[in-house]
């Protein structure tokens, strides 16, 4: 099995029953860590393959433990299971025995790792987009929401001070008479925040239902498309001492931004149907328009 590809990834050989690692096969992230770690001989002899592949009673098995978002180890002699952290954990000790290694066992420290873990799993889709929709036989847990939930308030606010240090450092505007906390207690940094919220109400009207995951992607492209032109910015800026004019500013963020939505409307669901359309442009409307706002916030909220 190692190293076969995905397509060839069925269990084979059940008589002899070697621990069977299954994973989510949609998700590009997922696909690309596994094959990365066979080749790297860190699964040693475990078989490998996708989780709707698996047949007959390593399935029966499997469907018992499977949650969206997690791996699941078939171990002793398949007849039992692992789950997430806890398999990594298996893994590990297994490849790397030693003092190292055990020291997963305690508790503090395995907290810290099924939290590392959650945070890439709850977050892996919007980070690699899979090109189809999620499997609704095996929904995700809820802890996979509150990380998606809470990470995103955090982008929302990475992508006020992200604008706020490129537009003092770009000498956009009065931008230099404001600190970041400063501009997170103004009128721009709410107004970005009121318009995903409102657009995610909107495309929920629309009888799009995945609130957490549309206000995940919206705030993880507005911070991505800050970055991203801020950085663009800067080095022309910066190096050849080129004044920016703000129009360049925020013709550059609509564009990233705009490009980046367009990855994401068959994952979220979102089809080319009428109310997808709709749904596509209202969405990539809100995103291109909050991060401008927040560029040309500065002259219009601080004069």
């Amino acid at each position: 099995m190692q190293g076969a590809s995905l397509n060839e990834s069925a269990a084979k050989n059940p008589e002899t029953s070697p621990p069977l690692l299954a994973f989510d096969g949609d998700c590009r992230l997922c696909v690309g860590s596994i094959r990365g770690l066979e080749r790297t001989g860190i699964l040693g002899n475990l078989e490998t393959c996708a989780a709707t592949l698996v047949k007959g009673e390593d399935r029966q098995v499997l469907d018992q433990h499977r949650r969206a978002g997690e791996i699941v180890l078939l171990l002793d002699n398949r007849k039992s299971a692992l789950s997430g952290a806890a398999a990594f954990r298996w893994i590990l000790q297994q490849r790397f025995p030693g003092f190292l290694s055990s020291t997963l066992n305690w508790l503090p420290i395995f907290w810290v790792m099924t939290l590392g873990y959650r945070l890439i799993a709850s977050w892996r889709r919007i980070l690699i987009p899979p090109p189809v929709t999620p499997d609704p036989l095996f929904p995700e847990p809820g802890w996979v929401g509150a990380f998606r939930g809470s990470v995103s308030i955090l982008l929302l606010f990475g992508t006020v001070i992200t604008i706020s240090i490129f537009s003092t450092k770009l000498g956009i505007g009065n931008s230099d008479q404001w600190s970041p906390a400063d501009q997170l207690l103004q009128y721009p940094g709410f107004l970005i925040g009121a318009v995903l919220i409102l657009n995610t109400l909107l495309v929920t009207l629309l009888g799009y239902r995945r609130i957490i995951d549309l206000f995940a992607t919206q705030t993880f492209t507005c911070f991505l498309g800050a970055l991203a032109s801020g950085t663009l910015l800067a080095i022309p800026a910066f190096v050849f001492k080129i004044q920016v004019p703000l129009i360049v500013v925020c013709l550059l963020y609509v564009v990233i931004t705009s490009a980046l939505m367009q990855n994401y409307w068959i994952w979220l669901g979102i089809g080319d149907e009428k109310k997808g359309l709709t749904a596509q442009f209202t969405t990539t409307l809100a995103v291109t328009l909050g991060g401008s706002t927040l560029w040309t916030g500065y002259l219009a909220t601080f004069p």
